[in-house]
């Protein structure tokens, strides 16, 4: 659906979902906040789990991930990492309603800053930096709770559909001076913030159609197609790139992690730096497997001359994406 429809031109169910949607949103912001910390953790278990009893569709959607990422695990294993993927997913769109009763006098008790190296923690803490991130862990608190220590950064949002929701994303994501734009006119947006001193952060596994500024990148051994915003914006900058997670501590606090910075080399094509910078990411995901977004179709392009079963039953084939793989398969090294 066209999100520039105007609501009023929308089928009379479908308004009446916004609706609803709209008033069980706006009564969470407003109760959620009034809730101890460990009791929305404790909601955020009991929604996560029935969500996971539910929803068929998406249960198979992290089945079929899960299978290309880490083979045929066994049935048990993969249950549980299924029901804790949706655990998590709760726990990170809760916390985010939460988030306005972080103060900064209260950073410690909720966070813990962890940094690879000197380098990371110079562009964690200095600001004049992008950040790379990725659906694992609480990467909303992420970027809300380096904002509470060092300053707040430039964040694209997409617009929802539902166009009141968008409000209040914005409302929350906002918090600690946090500075949320729309996708439409945003590298310009983010190229001048960064001119002038600010810091940045993207999101790297977030498929993007092949015909809409993006690279081909191997994630997990399997190809797929993400934007190339952070590469072009620290070539273009000479900024930092730097992957950064939030994840998850046996005290319940969260892990701010930032990494070394992925070099990015004057001429280097931006499908190497791209590769190099997931190349970071991946391992992380590999120890906290059930903290990744496993609910999203994150290779939904099957590539010429691969089998279907090497890639899930939801990838399609895609003239576009192959066109864009021979133009990345000529810079990226050669995998067996």
């Amino acid at each position: 659906m066209n999100s520039s429809v105007p609501v009023s031109a929308l089928p009379w169910w479908l308004r009446l979902r916004f609706r609803f949607e709209h008033a069980l949103l706006s009564l969470a912001e407003c109760i959620i906040p009034l809730l101890p910390w460990k009791t929305v953790r404790g909601i955020a278990w009991v929604l996560g789990s029935m969500a996971w009893g539910l929803d068929r569709r998406g249960r198979h959607t992290i089945h079929e991930n899960l299978r290309i990422a880490f083979g045929d695990t066994d049935q048990a294993t993969r249950r549980r990492l299924t029901r804790e993927n949706y655990q998590n997913f709760a726990r990170t769109f809760l916390e985010l309603f939460w988030g306005r009763c972080l103060r900064q006098e209260d950073w410690d008790r909720y966070f813990v800053l962890e940094c690879d190296t000197p380098a990371a923690l110079a562009a964690a803490s200095g600001g004049k930096c992008i950040f790379a991130t990725a659906h694992c862990g609480n990467f909303e608190w992420l970027s809300l709770g380096r904002a509470l220590r060092f300053g707040p950064s430039m964040i694209i949002a997409q617009d929802f559909k539902n166009p009141p929701l968008t409000g209040i994303f914005r409302r929350l994501r906002s918090l600690a001076g946090q500075i949320i734009i729309p996708q439409e006119g945003a590298m310009l947006r983010l190229f001048r913030h960064l001119k002038k001193g600010g810091s940045a952060a993207a999101l790297v596994d977030l498929n993007v159609p092949p015909d809409q500024s993006a690279v081909a990148i191997r994630r997990f051994g399997c190809w797929s197609s993400i934007s190339v915003l952070h590469v072009a914006l620290a070539a273009r900058t000479g900024l930092p790139l730097v992957p950064a997670l939030a994840l998850p501590l046996p005290d319940g606090r969260w892990q701010l992690r930032f990494m070394d910075p992925v070099p990015v080399p004057e001429g280097q094509p931006w499908d190497v730096t791209a590769q190099a910078c997931w190349d970071a990411i991946e391992p992380v995901l590999r120890q906290h497997p059930s903290h990744w977004m496993w609910l999203y179709k994150h290779w939904r392009y099957l590539p010429l001359g691969e089998p279907p079963e090497a890639y899930p039953d939801y990838a399609n084939r895609s003239r576009s994406f192959d066109r864009l793989l021979r133009e990345t398969t000529d810079a990226l090294p050669k995998v067996p």
